[in-house]
């Protein structure tokens, strides 16, 4: 009766953090990691086996200020901009969506990443006509994101709100996540992290810290993608993503 009750969960927990239904219909997430990973660490994306549906290919914004620019300012501008121009919403990364070879050349102080419809031409030809007065250089490039919902039921006992306390108390989801939204529901609660790739060792890190925020054991935390469609397959390694770069002072 409890997996019944979980399945059922679980499925609502996920559909209103997308407001859709995000179940990525492809295979299912092994809690044993297939290939090995490398980690977060370094400029380089991390190898993970979380791919399909749970890997996006979208158009990213590099942005370096003038000297003293408000970002504010600049953040503004452009979601305004991105909305009346209809390219819009932007979401905001961190630098590591881009690759090594471009981040050699530019650490961007800002990183917007446009919806998936928007290629990089269109990114591209977006930024030469509407770039701020207050940005110096931009650099427009194809990335890879993870775009994951992570969701669990608490043992009896434990509320969900009760969950996410004892996870922000914690505080390994931001040491790992850097940013992502906590959803809590009357029947559990979801993560839901859209940026640069995870290894799967972050993703099991933060299996475990909510798994223990929860009091079950970290299988029991579910790990789908956001979005449905057929995302990215790494099965044979990164794609070469390099020929779309487009940059601009």
């Amino acid at each position: 009766m409890r997996r019944r009750i979980w399945s059922a969960l679980a499925v609502v927990l996920l559909l209103v953090v997308a407001g859709a239904l995000v179940r990525s219909g492809g295979r299912p997430v092994a809690l044993t990691p297939v290939a090995r990973s490398e980690g977060d660490s370094g400029d380089a994306p991390a190898t993970t086996t979380y791919d399909d549906a749970m890997v996006r290919k979208r158009a990213a914004i590099a942005i370096h200020p003038v000297p003293g620019a408000d970002r504010a300012h600049i953040r503004r501008e452009l979601t305004g901009l991105a909305a009346a121009q209809h390219v819009g919403p932007l979401a905001e990364a961190t630098f590591a969506v881009f690759s090594e070879e471009m981040l050699n050349y530019l650490v961007p102080e800002m990183t917007f990443v446009l919806p998936e419809n928007v290629d990089v031409d269109h990114a591209e030809a977006f930024m030469r006509d509407q770039q701020p007065a207050d940005v110096a250089f931009y650099l427009v490039e194809p990335v890879l994101v993870h775009d994951l919902t992570f969701a669990v039921i608490p043992d009896d006992g434990v509320t969900p709100a009760a969950a996410r306390a004892w996870q922000d108390r914690e505080g390994i989801l931001a040491d790992t996540l850097n940013h992502y939204v906590t959803t809590v529901q009357p029947a559990g609660l979801t993560v839901r992290y859209f940026g640069a790739l995870l290894s799967d060792e972050s993703v099991g890190t933060v299996r475990a810290a909510m798994g223990r925020a929860a009091h079950v054991p970290a299988d029991r935390v579910q790990v789908e993608a956001t979005l449905p469609g057929p995302g990215v397959d790494l099965s044979q390694g990164l794609p070469d993503l390099s020929s779309g770069s487009h940059h601009h002072h």
